[in-house]
């Protein structure tokens, strides 16, 4: 990735809030993909910022024709459901840190207050409190709270 460019995969189980946190960002503008990464069709995709992000649902994510777009990330944003509790995400986590062990990960409990109980083997935890509901299959985050996670993103790419 250039430079000033970081890339950012969001993933995580369906209905864990990965596309409300998408649609939820400001500045959206269009995304360019990856050097050297096959063209594939992404459930979401767009910069914000100096981050170019774009979803990729947890079977996709697990299947070996996107080990590719797995590599090419610099930073791993991992959604969860507070309900779902911590088992449902180990297994998707523990493939994207088998195939790619240097990349930070930050996971993100959706509908929740509190990131006390999700101790797993991630590089930092934040929550996303509901937000406004649009209609019956699409919400919008919190503005704070998107602006938290964009902050501990760039943490986490600049290594600290």
């Amino acid at each position: 990735a250039e430079a000033d460019v970081s890339y950012v995969m969001v993933t995580g189980p369906m209905g864990a809030g990965k596309s409300t946190l998408m649609r939820s960002l400001p500045e959206q503008a269009s995304f360019a993909p990856p050097p050297g990464v096959p063209e594939m069709f992404l459930d979401h995709a767009c910069s914000c910022r100096t981050l170019q992000l774009y979803e990729i649902d947890e079977p996709t994510a697990l299947g070996t024709r996107w080990t590719d777009w797995l590599r090419a990330a610099d930073v791993f944003l991992l959604i969860a459901t507070a309900a779902a509790g911590p088992a449902a995400v180990a297994i998707l986590l523990a493939h994207l840190q088998a195939t790619c062990p240097e990349t930070p990960c930050l996971l993100v409990v959706n509908h929740c207050n509190v990131s006390s109980g999700w101790e797993l083997p991630v590089d930092a935890v934040e929550t996303l409190a509901p937000g406004e509901i649009l209609d019956e299959d699409r919400a919008l985050a919190v503005p704070a709270d998107i602006e938290r996670i964009l902050a501990r993103l760039h943490s986490l790419l600049e290594g600290e």
